[in-house]
């Protein structure tokens, strides 16, 4: 499984200029939590909630791109994968109407 990085080669860096706007709503307790948390952290708000919300953005996309197996579970797909046996009926159905689909899409 590759890293979120190597496939984020867009996502701006701390020199890139910060022209677009986030713009949020909290409570007054939610505020107060967070401006406790960035000065804690020694960061204004803002650097401490731009932060925060970007590991947690790669976090989740990274976990939305990864599929993780277990080992028993790997060595049942691998064996699925590169065995020889031909096709069942259902899968060549299911083949015959996607190539369909595909092409009727194209008209």
């Amino acid at each position: 499984m590759s890293s979120i990085a190597n496939k984020s080669s867009s996502l701006p860096t701390d020199d890139a200029p910060k022209d677009a706007r986030l713009d949020l709503r909290s409570t007054a307790s939610q505020k107060s939590i967070i401006e406790k948390a960035a000065a804690l952290m020694g960061e204004s708000v803002s650097s401490f909630v731009l932060s925060t919300l970007m590991s947690e953005s790669l976090k989740v996309i990274q976990e939305h791109n990864a599929t993780e197996l277990t080992l028993r579970d790997w060595e049942t797909f691998n064996a699925i994968l590169t065995s020889d046996s031909a096709p069942n009926s259902k899968l060549t159905k299911a083949l015959e109407q996607y190539q369909e689909q595909v092409s009727g899409s194209h008209d």
